[in-house]
């Protein structure tokens, strides 16, 4: 990976990712917070222009952000 988002990394993420890869029967984590992360219509409430100081994550620019996980999803299945 070339970039890396300027954040400090969840320490939730390196669990789950230790975990998965812990388990028996095979399970796949397709990790979209990174891309998201880097998605400036991601949290669309920041970047309104009216003052909003908060990150509202229940509303997207469409098409944007739960578009390109679809694709994502989409073309992992396709692979299996």
């Amino acid at each position: 990976m070339g970039s890396k988002y300027p954040s400090p990394t969840n320490p939730g993420e390196e669990i789950v990712k230790s975990v998965l890869s812990t388990m028996a029967k095979p399970v796949y984590l397709l990790d979209i917070t990174f891309l998201t992360q880097l998605r400036k219509d991601g949290h669309p409430s920041t970047y309104t222009g009216k003052g909003n100081k908060y990150v509202d994550c229940s509303h997207w620019c469409l098409a944007g952000v739960p578009d390109t996980w679809n694709e994502i999803l989409n073309a992992a299945l396709l692979k299996m």
